[in-house]
């Protein structure tokens, strides 16, 4: 079992720190707009795949944030052009954190900001975009096809930031 504060094994760079760093800053912005931030559990967090619930107003939202990543292991540089997006977990019976999320919203770290979309309406756009049939085996061929990588059930693709604009987003500075 992970924890919030473990590193998994497929680990083998930073994700787990540029992880860390995206939620707290996700969450020191989610307070200056005014919200009060609840951390998830630590079954929130691994099995419902949220990382806070944020209320205001009476109302309140489960949010799961997602850091700026590469766009492939190797790759040196962080980018915030291309998003990747879980299908499938690396846990063979984690259905992911798009399709098996309990996250209301995903707030997706870009270089100077945060853009935060509906989780559901995310999953239409993923199903608009993406060509469910093209398996990919090179992460930097995943741009709306299926990529896995080998010997693991995870299944993820990529889609243009810019893609998200389509969909209602608030997007908060850092």
């Amino acid at each position: 079992m992970f924890t919030k504060n473990s590193r998994n094994r497929y680990d083998k760079k930073d994700s787990l720190e540029l992880g860390r760093r995206a939620e707290d800053s996700f969450a020191r912005l989610a307070v200056k707009h005014g919200f009060k931030v609840t951390a998830s559990s630590e079954k929130g967090n691994i099995d419902e795949h949220y990382d806070y619930v944020i209320e205001r107003d009476g109302k309140s939202h489960k949010v799961d944030v997602k850091s700026i990543k590469r766009k492939s292991r190797e790759d040196k540089e962080l980018q915030d052009e291309f998003l990747w997006i879980e299908l499938h977990g690396v846990r063979a019976d984690d259905k992911g954190w798009l399709y098996a999320g309990h996250a209301d919203l995903i707030a997706f770290e870009l270089a100077n900001s945060f853009r935060i979309v509906d989780r559901l309406e995310l999953i239409a756009l993923v199903e608009k975009l993406v060509d469910f049939d093209a398996k990919v085996s090179s992460p930097k061929d995943a741009l709306y096809k299926v990529y896995s990588r080998k010997s693991r059930p995870d299944l993820l693709t990529m889609l243009k930031s810019e893609d998200l604009l389509q969909l209602r987003h608030a997007e908060w500075g850092k």
